[in-house]
């Protein structure tokens, strides 16, 4: 029997209900390893990334990013090639 990522990752609980036929499709031509890698994923990254989970998983918005806290132009916080160099010619 060929080896199918779309009903391991269902049998792991990763996936359930109804998906998008893309989205079906593209767990279709994962590889055993890939498919490995994210089943061990689904128990470490609920304890790698609490915070960001916790917050997701309660329905929470987050209003701007923490830097436009401490001072910084919210525009400006996405803009790292223009300080770092990397977007000049």
């Amino acid at each position: 029997m060929a080896f199918d990522p779309r009903q391991a990752l269902r049998e792991a609980g990763i996936l359930g209900g109804p998906i998008p036929e893309e989205v079906e499709g593209a767990f279709a031509t994962l590889t055993k390893e890939e498919t490995d890698l994210l089943i061990s994923l689904k128990s470490r990254i609920p304890a790698m990334l609490p915070e960001v989970l916790a917050h997701s998983l309660s329905g929470g918005q987050w209003n701007k990013p923490e830097a436009a806290q401490h001072g910084f132009e919210t525009a400006m916080l996405c803009a790292c090639g223009a300080w770092s160099g990397s977007g000049q010619n």
